[in-house]
């Protein structure tokens, strides 16, 4: 095993992931049984904008392939080589540990107690076991119980990420061919299903420019000291106008990429605007903004994979309790009280999850490098 590789940490990053994951978070929290409250203004809105919600999982995307490029190319300057199943391990023992207590113990409580669970079902669980789930849900619809749909975006992940190790061990020279490559399969393939959902939103094909995007920021900073130079020393006003040009174009989204040009190009605009923030937070010495101040953010988002996992479970479970046993609806409860009350639960889940067991398994990839 070679001495271990020495990697540059980005700390502005951990911020933005928690940031992400509340940009999720509020397409998912807001819900209701009050029918007065459900044809209201404030709810429609709110229904109206959680395809916006997803954009976080869009930066995820961008913000992972940034990230592992840039411990690839770390690695191959420093030993000269790549070691692809090194990186898998040390991306399963990163990714695996909450995504897989999720699966089993649902399984597990399910199988115990199914002859009392009528109120769900469950795919197979070799569709979790072997990340596939995303192309499930494609195929067969999200009626299944819902803390488990949360978990097609780790499938889409992991698809990546062998997908990704072995192009990096096996083709490196073709870097450039494969981005365009990458991309152009995500234009054609959003240009063709511009009106098939399951597609767009779920096929890992629909998302490959998200992940060229990152990865090309990775490689053009890393090889290229004269572009890095000029983006470290450019004035924050530049950055700002990022900033301020992702309000609107979210802000109209519904407007501008509801026409099949619209809907093929929208992902490269968004991963455009995600690709100047990852810059600015990882390289400028004239930031905009510095997400990084906040220590309880910092370490929120360094949690923001459990966050995002067990924020499903929290909200499955709170509104089964919530129609079990009628929890009176009101505007205040709906929009404030239930969104705080699963936010902490959630947080609280995944400290715990994180600190008695995730970290534990997150130290031995230090032993895979």
């Amino acid at each position: 095993m070679n001495a271990a590789i020495e990697k540059r940490y980005f700390p502005n990053l951990d911020a933005t992931r928690f940031i992400g994951f509340l940009h999720v978070f509020s397409a998912h929290c807001f819900f209701t049984s009050s029918s007065t409250i459900a044809e209201s203004s404030a709810f429609a809105f709110f229904q109206y904008n959680i395809r916006a919600g997803y954009l976080g999982l869009d930066y995820f995307f961008v913000l992972s392939s940034f990230l592992l490029t840039w411990i690839i190319l770390e690695e191959r300057q420093q030993s000269n080589q790549f070691k692809a199943v090194y990186f898998l391990i040390r991306r399963a023992l990163r990714l695996w540990p909450a995504y897989l207590i999720i699966v089993f113990s649902t399984y597990l409580t399910y199988w115990w107690f199914q002859p009392s669970l009528t109120f769900a079902k469950l795919p197979p669980v070799i569709v979790f076991l072997l990340f596939h789930a995303n192309y499930y849900i494609i195929e067969h619809g999200q009626d299944f119980l819902y803390l488990l749909v949360f978990l097609w975006v780790v499938s889409v992940e992991e698809q990546f990420y062998v997908s990704w190790a072995l192009l990096m061990k096996n083709a490196y020279k073709f870097f450039w061919w494969i981005i365009g490559f990458l991309a152009l399969t995500s234009l054609v393939f959003r240009f063709i299903y511009y009106q098939d959902e399951p597609n767009l939103w779920f096929n890992t094909l629909s998302l490959l420019g998200n992940f060229a995007s990152g990865a090309s920021v990775a490689y053009v900073f890393f090889h290229h000291k004269k572009i890095l130079n000029f983006f470290e020393h450019l004035p924050r006003k530049y950055y700002a106008f990022a900033y301020l040009m992702y309000v609107p174009v979210v802000y109209f989204y519904f407007q501008w990429a509801d026409s099949r040009c619209g809907i093929t190009l929208e992902k490269l605009v968004f991963c455009g605007l995600f690709c100047l923030i990852i810059i600015e937070q990882s390289f400028a010495k004239h930031a905009f903004l510095r997400f990084r101040k906040s220590t309880l953010v910092n370490y929120l988002g360094r949690i923001s994979l459990g966050l995002y996992c067990y924020h499903g479970v929290v909200i499955t479970c709170y509104r089964w309790l919530a129609e079990k046993y009628q929890f009176e609806q009101s505007f205040f409860q709906v929009f404030l009280l239930n969104p705080a009350a699963i936010l902490f639960l959630t947080i609280v889940l995944a400290v715990i999850s994180f600190e008695v067991f995730e970290k534990h398994l997150h130290n031995y990839r230090k032993r895979f490098y």
